[in-house]
Order: C-alpha cells, then structure tokens, then sequence
C-alpha cells in the first residue's frame, strides 16, 4: 500500500527508503541487541588497552583513569564542581573559563557523584560507558529501520570501532549528545514531536552543536504541516532551541553580558567561525611545500578525505532527509569553525557519515574497514594518552 493511501502517515521528512539490505519476512517481536552489544563492550575494551599502551610507551606515569579525564575532561569535572563567576567588563579580554562548557553534562555528572563513595570522576566513567552504549544501540536501530538488520549490525560495529570513538571513553560530553541526538532523530521519524523536541532541547544543553537538531524538528515539522496539516508538529519546533538559548540567557542574567559565552570561546579558546580558511589551510599541507604535517593536521586531513567520500555514500543511501539535515549541519559547525575542523570525534557525531559507509560497504572489505578502523581506534586511545601530541 502507498503512503498516500495511508492517510498521509509518512512524510517526506521520514519516508524510509528500501535497499536491498532491507530483511526479508516480517521482523522479530524484539530487537537483537547482540551485535552492538558486544562492539560496545568490545571497543572498550580496546580503548582502555590502548591508552594502557601508550601510558606505558609514553612513560607517563599516569593510571588509565588518569588519561580518561585529559584535555577538555577536566573542565567538565570543574563545571561538575560548579560555574565560576566572571567579570563581565568590556573590553578586557576573558581567559578560559568553566561556563564555556554546557551545563547537561556537568549537572549528569554533579547528580550520580551525589551517590555516597562515587566521585565526580567515576560517576562521568561510568555514564560514558553506559551513555555510549546506549547510543551505539540507538544507531543500530536508526539503521534497522531504514536498511535493514544486517546493515544496522555492520553500521553499529563500526561507530563503536571508529577512530573518534575513543572520545566516548574519555570525559567528555559527545556519549551524552550522541543519545540525545539519536533519540530525537527517532522520535522525529515516529512522528512524537513533544519527545523530539524535549530530546533536542537536552542536546542544545550538552553540546552548542546541539542547536542543529532544532533545524531537524523544523525541517520535519515543515514537511508534516506540508503534507497533512499536522500542527502538533511545531510543539518540537518550539521546544527544541530552548536549552541552546536557555544557556545563554542564564549566562546573561548572571554576568549581565548577553555574549559573554561568545566572549570566552573567542578570547580563551581562540574560538570564532573563519568559514572554511583554517579548513583550507589544513588540505593545502598536501600541496607540495605545505606545512609539515603534525598528528593533529594528519587526523583532520584524514577527517577530512573521510568526509568527503562518506557525504558521497550518504547522497547514494538517500536516508531519511531529517538526517541528511543533522548531518550537513553537524558538518558546517565543525568545518566553519576555526579550531575544531574534521577532527574524529565531530565526524563521529555526525554519525550518519559512518552508518552511510556501513550500509554500502559489505563483505571482506567492510571486515578490512572494521580492522583498519579499530586500529586507528587503538592508536587514537594512546595518541590522547599524552598532551600535546594530538588533540581529541
């Protein structure tokens, strides 16, 4: 039966499409968890052997536990602790500061620390390895609706095992952002536009990217008043920017500086949106005479190289458009972006680039890409272990 002779049910925002990994028959009355499940657990386990490694190689000196919370990591543990209280007097230019970081992830980590002998640390080790998981499964989902089950393991297995998966180990707020984002782009393809919305809210108040799934609910909204007049549609609209602008307008009612947020990511962070220059100044070390290439450069030329042939796939696997959205915008906000670029852990939160790979790579050679990504994953959790040497 057609969609239209469904009374409209499916929009064009959530028309799933048919590939030939779609599963013969009828499908199961449950769900089989058993192969994200176990790449979860899986990668883990190497992303800890690898930071072992390195910790050894490096002659650090520090724990597993110590590398877990490097770089941005002890920031979130300081936000957890509570927000400082800056000066917001113009012109002085601000240093790094803990409220440039997004308070959902901090408040998680602050409410399971409260749990008597769990410390702030712990707590944020052990959501991360629940909260990843989680998203691992969401994706699986994702993908099993659309294409199939078979697609849906391979599309898990690889998001577990990709290289920027090693962030969801680490301290930080990607496994938290990544469960609220599959979640809304499921809900969104349900049609439950309150839950999308309240789910996009939460991830404007983990990550500032966040702010695309606002575009997805408008998007998906618009297509649903298009089509059959749905106005329950814009309860996701209006929710879903709000933890973005929340945020912000309590940074403003606290310092009295409605850009004080921009203040800090600019001035502490070198932060601000270049539109592609450092993006371009990065591919030309390729050219002949360019920069000499660094770990951190070699990662978002490959980043980069990845994202390109990726988007191609993504356009062949012609997805649902609500992720299409997700992920051009996921995208922009990395690569317009002066400091932050195609590093692996912003393509993994773009995650329909990797899904996109999984569905159209099949057989050995998608068993080489597992095993060439889960060595990157292995190398990445040592590379991280040690400052300086290359940036999560």
């Amino acid at each position: 039966m057609s969609a239209a002779r469904m009374g409209g049910a499916v929009t064009a925002a959530t028309r799933q499409p048919i590939t030939a990994d779609v599963d013969a028959g009828s499908a199961p009355s449950r769900p089989e968890w058993t192969v994200p499940v176990v790449a979860w657990l899986a990668s883990r386990a190497l992303v800890v052997a690898g930071i072992a490694i390195g910790n050894r190689l490096q002659s650090t000196g520090q724990t597993v536990l110590d590398a877990l919370h490097l770089w941005d990591g002890n920031w979130y543990l300081s936000a957890a602790a509570g927000y400082a209280t800056p000066s917001a007097s113009s012109g002085q230019p601000l240093p790094q500061l803990n409220f440039a970081f997004f308070p959902a992830y901090p408040l998680t980590i602050r409410v399971v620390s409260a749990v008597p002998g769990v410390s702030p640390l712990l707590a944020a080790v052990v959501l991360n390895l629940l909260l990843g998981g989680l998203a691992v499964m969401g994706v699986w989902e994702l993908t099993r609706r659309i294409s199939g089950r078979q697609a849906a393991d391979r599309a898990a297995a690889l998001v577990a095992f990709f290289p920027g998966s090693v962030v969801l180990s680490l301290v930080y707020s990607e496994p938290l952002m990544l469960t609220f984002a599959v979640g809304c782009l499921l809900a969104l393809l349900d049609r439950r536009w309150t839950l999308a919305g309240l789910l996009a809210l939460a991830a404007g108040a983990t990550r500032p990217n966040g702010i695309v799934l606002a575009a997805c609910c408008a998007w998906a909204a618009l297509a649903a008043l298009r089509r059959d007049g749905d106005r329950t549609a814009l309860v996701a609209v209006a929710l879903a920017p709000l933890g973005f602008l929340g945020y912000l307008g309590w940074l403003w009612a606290r310092t009295g500086d409605p850009t004080i947020w921009f203040r800090v990511q600019r001035d502490g962070w070198g932060e601000r949106i270049d539109f592609g220059r450092r993006t371009i100044a990065e591919i030309s070390v390729l050219a002949p005479g360019g920069e000499a290439l660094t770990p951190t450069i070699l990662l978002q030329v490959s980043g980069l190289l990845f994202a390109a042939v990726a988007l191609v796939l993504l356009w062949r696997w012609r997805p649902p458009a609500v992720l299409v959205v997700y992920t051009l915008g996921i995208l922009a906000a990395s690569l317009l972006s002066q400091t932050l670029g195609a590093r692996p852990r912003f393509l993994l939160t773009a995650f329909p680039l990797v899904v996109a790979v999984a569905v159209a790579v099949r057989g050995w050679p998608y068993r080489l890409l597992l095993g060439v990504s889960a060595a990157g994953c292995a190398v990445l959790a040592a590379l991280y272990t040690v400052p300086l040497l290359a940036v999560p």
